[in-house]
């Protein structure tokens, strides 16, 4: 006798989501978990993303996905005060509520949770003892397995995250042995990767005077979005584990937006 096919609404697929990544986590400015739709809707497909753009969500329209999941919330930081045709945000919602389509994120829950995305992006650099740098907080930090100059290691953060190009500071006047990471715009973690007795904090988005670093330390910046796409893979693999038949799709639309001359 054939097994009858069990419904998934939108809410199972987030609390599975929740399980490994606790909406109670996220930053007070944060605003992960659902902003678009209905949570209780029933989905067979989602599209997953780093970000919720108009092109995802005309992406997700074109492979018939009644849900999307994404690390960046659609609405976060500034206020949505208008929803108006020709803003590109705008029209991402409207065409998401008009298909039918049930938007939810993990943000900084996911960068905080145990295996989440600052765990991953330490793994990229292949790095051992890996711990947080903040218990709760943000970043982890590690050794690499064999001590490296700076040269070398900044051709191995190119190639760990697929960047097209690495900013950094002046490099230091030795091997490199301690690494601390941070996922999104991290420079805040510079303190933390300090005191945690690393050489190095890999991170996206510095601005200039975090450039200014102390004897002994460098930042390297890979950009804000190379250094979170493993969202997506921890995003995959979740709902994978916890449902094995349901319908995935991984973005082919959402691309950095910054290009490089």
């Amino acid at each position: 006798m054939e097994r009858k096919r069990t419904s998934i609404t939108a809410r199972d697929i987030a609390s599975a989501v929740e399980k490994f990544a606790p909406l109670s986590t996220q930053e007070e400015w944060d605003n992960s978990g659902f902003t678009v739709g209905d949570p209780n809707a029933k989905v067979s497909k989602a599209l997953i993303a780093l970000n919720c753009t108009l092109d995802v969500v005309r992406e997700a329209v074109s492979k018939g996905c009644d849900m999307i999941i994404t690390h960046h919330p659609l609405i976060v930081h500034d206020p949505c005060l208008n929803i108006l045709k020709g803003d590109p945000r705008s029209e991402a919602i409207m065409l998401a509520i008009k298909k039918g389509i049930t938007v939810y994120s993990s943000h900084t829950p996911l960068d905080k949770a145990k295996g989440g995305l600052n765990c991953q992006m330490a793994l990229k650099l292949s790095l051992s003892d890996i711990e947080p740098l903040v218990e709760g907080g943000f970043g982890c930090v590690g050794n690499l397995k064999t001590p490296m100059e700076p040269k070398s290691f900044l051709s191995k953060v190119k190639r760990a995250f697929g960047a097209p190009v690495v900013r950094c500071s002046k490099p230091i006047g030795k091997k490199i042995s301690r690494v601390a990471v941070s996922s999104g715009g991290g420079q805040g973690s510079i303190g933390d990767a300090l005191q945690k007795g690393a050489q190095v904090l890999v991170t996206g988005d510095v601005t200039h005077h975090h450039f200014y670093c102390p004897e002994g330390f460098m930042v390297v910046d890979v950009g804000h979005h190379f250094s979170e796409l493993a969202a997506i893979k921890v995003l995959e693999e979740l709902v994978k584990k916890n449902f094995p038949t349901f319908a995935l799709h991984l973005s082919e639309a959402d691309l950095s937006p910054i290009f490089y001359y």
